[in-house]
């Protein structure tokens, strides 16, 4: 696990703070919040209702592959950054056109483990003319774990529950009773990080997959005090959003039908060896699965299958409401607006889900 303060732009306010503006347009106010992740870059705007209620108005997400060598290398690539850096700046202005009253951008786990994530965060935030938060592990556990709490009511999801993001570079793991993390951890297990490090084949070879679920279930194993007792489980990221539109046959992605999609161990066991026997052009026809997702889905099948089994779960809910959801609910409430959730509309990309 790793953790860094927040860096700080040369130009503009320290990167803790969002980018806040007075917006020309009357009525409710707007936020828009963005994920920096390993494998892709997500943007979320919302607008709060009436009642308080966060309705989204914009979904993006790019698989830019901002992680690309850092298994390897352990520093972010000058080809990574120009592809995140061209992705954020064009959600950047995208989010501005809906003149939100702030805008906050969060990096995950590839800023937060590179030897020059904060250099490059500095760079990102210059260029995008917003500041390059880098959360830390602790932070973005928590903030996981409540957009997922806080898309479901307890019948739904209920506790103690395990709630997990499935990233490119780390998976985030919470065990959350009473409505709070009790536990929580960041393991170096992203399907990015695991796919460069094992995969090495195309189809994967068996002995590949049979290293990879080997290194997966060790570092599972450290971390006992997540999985006594659980009743329930639930997990984000775009592994798991594409295998719920794989398992709901849908010929377009649509957010609010994968929304609280219920995933069986043997639905996903079923998909993984189906996914794991193609090639990766093959899998890249997939709709569901697209191009950004293809040649890494295998190790996150891989990933969530280990989770299920340690914690004996016999499935998980899969929700769409990840850490942008919670970084826009943080937005609104250091505004003075009431937090709600709810399924955004299917705005997402047609060419499937980006995440990670």
């Amino acid at each position: 696990m790793t953790s860094s303060s927040s860096p700080e732009s040369e130009k503009g306010p320290p990167a803790s703070r969002p980018l806040r503006r007075t917006p020309v347009r009357e009525g409710p106010p707007r936020y828009a919040a963005v994920d920096v992740g390993t494998n892709s870059i997500r943007l979320l705007v919302v607008e709060a209702g009436p009642s308080g209620r966060l309705e989204p108005l914009l979904r993006l997400g790019d698989s830019c592959r901002l992680g690309q060598g850092l298994d390897a290398e352990g520093s972010i690539s000058a080809e990574a950054e120009k592809r995140a850096g061209n992705t954020l700046t064009r959600f950047v202005r995208r989010a501005r056109s809906l003149e939100p009253t702030a805008i906050l951008v969060a990096a995950t786990h590839a800023l937060r483990s590179a030897t020059n994530g904060t250099e490059v965060a500095e760079r990102l935030g210059r260029a995008a003319g917003v500041p390059v938060q880098i959360l830390s592990a602790e932070e973005e556990a928590r903030l996981v774990y409540r957009a997922v709490r806080e898309a479901f009511a307890l019948e739904e999801l209920a506790e103690p529950c395990l709630v997990m993001d499935i990233g490119g570079g780390s998976v985030e793991m919470a065990r959350g009773e009473g409505g709070q993390v009790r536990a929580w951890q960041s393991l170096e297990v992203g399907c990015v990080r695991l796919s460069e490090r094992f995969l090495l084949s195309d189809p994967p070879a068996a002995e590949e997959m049979a290293l990879l679920e080997q290194h997966v279930e060790q570092r599972l194993d450290a971390h006992p005090e997540l999985f006594p007792d659980l009743q329930a489980a639930a997990g984000v990221g775009g592994t798991l959003t594409a295998l719920a539109a794989l398992d709901l046959g849908l010929e377009r992605y649509e957010a609010s039908r994968v929304e609280g999609h219920w995933l069986s161990r043997e639905a996903i066991r079923r998909w993984s060896e189906h996914l794991t026997g193609l090639s990766t052009s093959e899998r890249e026809v997939l709709h569901a699965v697209g191009e950004g997702r293809a040649d890494i889905i295998v190790a996150g099948c891989a990933v969530v299958s280990a989770v299920l089994k340690r914690s004996g779960m016999p499935g998980l809910v899969v929700s769409t409401q990840g850490l942008r959801y919670a970084l826009a609910r943080r937005l609104a409430e250091a505004g003075g607006a009431a937090v709600g959730s709810g399924p955004a509309p299917g705005s997402e990309p047609t060419s499937g889900p980006a995440g990670g």
